[in-house]
Formats: C-alpha cells, structure tokens, sequence
C-alpha cells in the first residue's frame, strides 16, 4: 500500500552569519541541495558589528 502523505510544514529559522560576499548564496545553496522552498527572507545588521542577523 502505498502512501501518499505529502505533508508540508512552515519553519522559522533564525542565524547569526559574517557579513561578507557569497555567506548568503551559500545559505541559499544548502535550502536548494535539500529540495526546501524559502517562501520569505528577511536580512539586517545585528547589534554585533560584523555579522548579519
């Protein structure tokens, strides 16, 4: 018997990363190898200086 449970589930993730060229594609990347879609995204500075939030 086969199943057909094609179940969908909303994530929030949050992370702290280096603001430097390409941190952003490479997150992107890691999304995209595993087949997830990214419905929204959202990027500012952190309190931190140096890193994105």
């Amino acid at each position: 018997m086969a199943s057909s449970d094609n179940a969908s589930f909303q994530r929030t993730i949050s992370a702290l990363v280096q603001d430097r060229p390409g941190v952003l594609a490479r997150i992107a990347g890691l999304f995209r190898r595993r087949g997830f879609n990214i419905a929204s995204l959202a990027v500012g500075r952190s309190e931190q200086p140096g890193f994105l939030e």
